[in-house]
Order: C-alpha cells, then sequence, then structure tokens
C-alpha cells in the first residue's frame, strides 16, 4: 500500500470514529449485566415476581413465565435503574419488550447521568420509545453520554412498566459533543442594519458589536427573538451565550432560551430550556436546561416584554442527533448456511425470535454439519446501513464453536469475503455478543468460521437503517399533463390505502406509488384483507379483473415475500398454498367473490393499490429495472 493510500484509510478511520463514538468492528460489551438494578416499586403476576434484576440477567427470553421480566404495579411514572458501578461513557442501549398483545413501553424515556437524582441538570435523555412491537428488541445508538446510572422512565398516570433486558455499552475513546449550531440555519425577529442572524453561529466569540460578528434586532420593538434551525431534532446537553462587550451589557437580561420541534409563534412557545439574568459585557455563560437535556430541532432566545432589543454576539448549542430507535432487520428474513444437518438446526431457526439459547430441538439454533469454513448468511432483501449485530450463542452446550467467528457485510454472495465487521476472539462465560459495526453498508450478514469447524447460532440481530434510493422519475413533458387518474382510499389501521384508476405493468405500478404514496399494498390480517374487498367491491369507476399487491417471487425459488418489507404473516392464496417456483414472480389480488391472492404475468397492465407510510419496523425492498418506468 502507498503513502497516498495510507493516508485515505487514516481520514476514512478517523471519520468513522467522530461518527460512531467507535470503530467499526468494535466487540461492545454490556456493563449493565448482572448489575445491581432497582425499580419505583415490584409486582407479582401468576406467583411470579418481577424483580428488577430479571433485566440485566443476561436472559432475552420474553415471556414473564420464564422469570426474566421485571414488572412494577400500576402507578404515577414507574421507573427502572440499573448502576453500572463506575462511570462509563455510553453509546448505545438496547431493550427488550416483552411478548404482549400491546407494548407498555410507548412514551418510555432513557436517561443517563452520574446521579439517581431525577432533577440533577447534569441527567441525559438519550432517547424516547414509540410504539415497541411486542416481543422485540430495540437498540438505540447516539454520541457517548458519561454516566453510571441507567434510567428507563414511563411518565405518566396510572402506567405499568416492564423489561425483559437491558443491555448498555460503552466505549473507552469518544468526541465531546460538537457545536450543532454552526450548520444551522437562523432567523430572527427584524435586523438592524448588517447585523443578520446568522452572525451569530459562525463560530466567532468577538463581543465587539462594530466588529461585525454580532447579530441585532430593530430597536425598542415587542418580544424580539432569535432562532437556530438544526434540521433535525437533537438531545441539547447545553447552551453557550456570549453577550455584547462594548456595550448595553443589560439588554439580554431576562432572555429565555427554549428548544422544541414546534414552530408555532416563531418556535417561542416551546419549552422553556433557561433564564437568562445576566450576562456581563463580553462574557460567555453555559446554560444546562432544566431538569437535564431537552429534545428539539429549533434553539430560540426571546425577550419577552415591550421595548426590547437583542443582540448576540455567539450561540452554541451542544449536542447530538436524538436517537432513533433500530429494530432487527434480520427477524423471518431469507437465510442459507453451508451445508446442514436440516432437520436438526435449519438456518431459519437463527433468525425466529427464539433468544432462550437453550432449545435447540425446539427450533431456536441454526448449526452446520463439521466443515472446512463453515457460514450462515440472512438477506436483508435491501440494502443496510447496519449499526450492530448481536449474536446469541448455545448455552447448555458447545459454546466453543463461536471462537473466531467473523461478521461480514456486504452486497456478494455468499459473504464470506464482504469487509468484516467483528470477530469473536474467546467465548468463554459470554453468550451473547455485540458488535458496532459503524453504519456499513450491505444486503447480506454473514456469520462465517474461517477454520474447520460447526457454526451453530441461537439469534442473530441486525440492528439497521435501509438505505433505499429514490425513485427517479422521467423529466415532465413539455405539453400539459394529463389528469389525475381516479383513485378511491380508506384508512387501514393507520395507513391511507388508495386503489389508483391507471393501469401499469406491477413493476411501474411499484415505481408509482414509490413516488406518489410509499408502496405497493401489503396485507397483515383477514381484517385488513376484508376491507380492501369492500373498498374494491364499492370502488365508483370500473376495475380490472385482478389488482396489483406488493407480492414478489424470489426468482428460481418458492417463497413469496411483501416489497414493502413488511412480515408475511398472513395469506390468502388458493388453497392456502403459495404458487412454487415455476409460477409468474408478480402477485395481485382477484377481484369477485373470494378475492384470493394469485400470481400474475409482471407485464400485464392493471390496476393497483397503493399505502401510504410503512407498519413499524418496515424495511422497504430496493427493486430496479432495465425498462423505463412510466410517466406517472
Amino acid at each position: 500500500m502507498n503513502v497516498k493510500s495510507q493516508h485515505i484509510w487514516i481520514l476514512i478511520g478517523i471519520s468513522l470514529m467522530l461518527t460512531s463514538g467507535a470503530l467499526a468492528g468494535t466487540l461492545l460489551h454490556n456493563v449493565a449485566l448482572n448489575q445491581q438494578a432497582v425499580q419505583s416499586s415490584q409486582a407479582w403476576t401468576g406467583g411470579i415476581s418481577g424483580a428488577a434484576g430479571g433485566a440485566v440477567d443476561g436472559n432475552k427470553d420474553v415471556r414473564f413465565g420464564e422469570r426474566s421480566c421485571t414488572l412494577t404495579k400500576e402507578e404515577p411514572d414507574p421507573w427502572w435503574r440499573v448502576d453500572l458501578q463506575d462511570v462509563y461513557n455510553i453509546i448505545a442501549v438496547t431493550i427488550t419488550q416483552r411478548d404482549l398483545s400491546e407494548s407498555l413501553l410507548v412514551g418510555g424515556e432513557i436517561w443517563i447521568g452520574k446521579s439517581t437524582d431525577a432533577n440533577d441538570t447534569g441527567n441525559v435523555r438519550c432517547a424516547v420509545m414509540a410504539n415497541i412491537p411486542a416481543g422485540l428488541t430495540v437498540h438505540f445508538s447516539f454520541s457517548a453520554i458519561e454516566g453510571r446510572y441507567v434510567t428507563v422512565l414511563l411518565p405518566g398516570s396510572q402506567r405499568t412498566l416492564s423489561l425483559c433486558e437491558v443491555e448498555v455499552f460503552p466505549v473507552e475513546y469518544v468526541y465531546p459533543f460538537s457545536n450543532v449550531a454552526l450548520k444551522g440555519d437562523v432567523a430572527q425577529s427584524s435586523t438592524l442594519s448588517f447585523a443578520a442572524a446568522a452572525r451569530a453561529i459562525d463560530g466567532r466569540r468577538n463581543s465587539f458589536y462594530s466588529s461585525g460578528f454580532c447579530s441585532h434586532t430593530a430597536e425598542d420593538e415587542a418580544d424580539p427573538w432569535w432562532r437556530v434551525d438544526l434540521r433535525r431534532t437533537h438531545v441539547v446537553t447545553s447552551v453557550k451565550v456570549t453577550n455584547r462587550g462594548d456595550c448595553c451589557a443589560e439588554r439580554l437580561d431576562g432572555a429565555e432560551i427554549r428548544i422544541g420541534n414546534s414552530l408555532e409563534n416563531n418556535g417561542n412557545n416551546n419549552p422553556r430550556c433557561a433564564s437568562i439574568s445576566h450576562i456581563r459585557a463580553g462574557k460567555t455563560n453555559t446554560y444546562r436546561c432544566d431538569g437535564g437535556s431537552m429534545d428539539g430541532r429549533f434553539v430560540n432566545v426571546i425577550i419577552p416584554g415591550e421595548r426590547k432589543t437583542l443582540t448576540l454576539c455567539e450561540v452554541e448549542v451542544y449536542g447530538a442527533p436524538a436517537a432513533e430507535p433500530l429494530l432487527n432487520v434480520a427477524s423471518q428474513k431469507p437465510t442459507a448456511q453451508a451445508f446442514s444437518l436440516s432437520i436438526f438446526g435449519p438456518p431459519s431457526n437463527a433468525v425466529s425470535g427464539c433468544r432462550s439459547g437453550e432449545l435447540f430441538w425446539g427450533g431456536c439454533c441454526s448449526e452446520t454439519a463439521l466443515l472446512i469454513h463453515p457460514w450462515w448468511r440472512v438477506d436483508l432483501l435491501t440494502v443496510h446501513k447496519v449499526t450492530a449485530v448481536s449474536i446469541l450463542n448455545r448455552r447448555s452446550c458447545c459454546t466453543e464453536w463461536l471462537s473466531g467467528a467473523e461478521i461480514r457485510i456486504g452486497n456478494s454472495k455468499p459473504g464470506v469475503a464482504n469487509p468484516r465487521c467483528g470477530a469473536m476472539s474467546s467465548t468463554a462465560g459470554t453468550f451473547t455478543f455485540t458488535f458496532n459495526c459503524a453504519g456499513m453498508e450491505g444486503r447480506y450478514v454473514t456469520v462465517m468460521i474461517p477454520r474447520f469447524a460447526t457454526l451453530s447460532l441461537c439469534e442473530v440481530e441486525v440492528f439497521a437503517s435501509p438505505t433505499v434510493p429514490e425513485v427517479i422519475t422521467p423529466s415532465a413533458p413539455t405539453a400539459a399533463p394529463p389528469p389525475p387518474p381516479p383513485t378511491v382510499n380508506v384508512l387501514l389501521n393507520g395507513r391511507h390505502v388508495t386503489v389508483v384508476g391507471k393501469r401499469l405493468c406491477w413493476s411501474d405500478a411499484l415505481f408509482f406509488c414509490r413516488h406518489h404514496h410509499w408502496d405497493l399494498l401489503s396485507l397483515r390480517s383477514q381484517e385488513e384483507q376484508s376491507q380492501v374487498e369492500q373498498l374494491l367491491s364499492s370502488s365508483p369507476f370500473p376495475l380490472t379483473d385482478h389488482v396489483w399487491l406488493g407480492l414478489r417471487r424470489y426468482l428460481m425459488e418458492d417463497a413469496w415475500f411483501w416489497m414493502s418489507g413488511g412480515a408475511m404473516t398472513f395469506t390468502k392464496w388458493p388453497q392456502e398454498i403459495a404458487p412454487q417456483r415455476f409460477s409468474e414472480p408478480c402477485g395481485g389480488m382477484a377481484r369477485g367473490e373470494r378475492f384470493q391472492w394469485e400470481d400474475r404475468p409482471c407485464d400485464q397492465l392493471l390496476n393497483f393499490i397503493c399505502q401510504s407510510g410503512p407498519e413499524f419496523g418496515a424495511q422497504r425492498v430496493y427493486y430496479s429495472s432495465t425498462d423505463q418506468a412510466t410517466s406517472p
């Protein structure tokens, strides 16, 4: 490797470290395992106690009856907390939800800090949980936060908190929060002369107004304000404000810092982070939000009252993008492995959702034969940015079989030559291995052992987000555009479903839906099927005998899947038997008495059904075509 190449790779490594807090391939150590945990109360059900320690016992079994999940009483603002016994730089937390019919964690908050005092302003709220589907693990990755205590809080009256596992992952080397205001968009209520709002985020603390580095509103106006748009929601830990130094320091007295996601009243109605009592001339004061960090996209400085003037010589906002939950995108996806004793350990067992690590004979573990370079692979169906990969080893025996196993991520099959995320040097006494993959991109995640060995996996979880490119549509014609096709709509379990009167082939219908809506429709239950049948039956315009759905069959295989990435938990094939590999690879719904699903020639021109958005956690399947898409 020449010197120039070496420099390029060094720069790439530094970039990865700066953006992820740790280099790809780092084996993350769960420092919460078997540590002391407490919670606001302890409840019993079915004679089983939901003790706080159940969430840090290393067992991710989601069945409460297996005595590995916590449970509080129904109470206001229940909480759970683990003491890590030392201060760490924490970059990720995973939460495993119970297998209930509905989520108990909606609105739950993850806090990290050095104090058990809920009002300590040094504690940071790093994530807020959405509606986590039952029985799943969600991974939150963020810029490093210092803390000894990790708390899960469930705000609200009469709530019950139950957790099956909480994992906490730190790193040794981190970089401090950056000033995220520098790349923001700014505005203010008015501008005096050349003192534009952008002067307050130019990176200079020069406090002399005449130097041209300060913002300034018009003099003596009511409630003057200044705002920076961070472009996406951030966890803001502190705000630094530099006051004017050549005169008028008292003008800033009584100003308020407000942070939130609303632009109502220009963002000035967002929650208050802190009040500025006084900043000496030319000085910079640091403000931490009341109660710790705050989430928000907009940071405002406003002086309430009549006849006020707002001058800011620098505003610095320190924080990081808010953590977004990453689901396990490997769950129930297609798998393959080197030669296996399929009746004992087929590859699909490793993405079945069974995490006990004990029930090998019950469909929880995969296993290959004794081979040279055995491998296992999951197809994520589209290219993803992989944040982390977690592998569950067997418990009852053979834990050493995973020693030396490598995780490889890329777009080639079988994947043994794809870039490596990490390797397990030792498996002694460890059952779960989580690797930080720092956004490595790929469709296939492969686990392989580069020696003569047997490979057995009891669950592989891939926490990632899709990298689906935008659909490129032809440029608009110069002539007047044709009228839009007729449509009919219905709200289907939170998704807007649209039957389109236009008649297209399957691939053009897919591009049309992805451009104008979100995707071709996927169906998840008999209830949804029945609603779509009623919608088709009541259509105000004529429809073809079949309508396209987002159904697609793997080429040269028997399995069908949804292009939306949703799990195929419900089907309506004739006699409940899906068409085999010699059928047409595109699928739709027949109109008529039974509305069954059928395979159809992909070039047939049919009406189709679009959906406005995905179900939670669905990852859209990338699709490309050599044919030019029909103009929308």
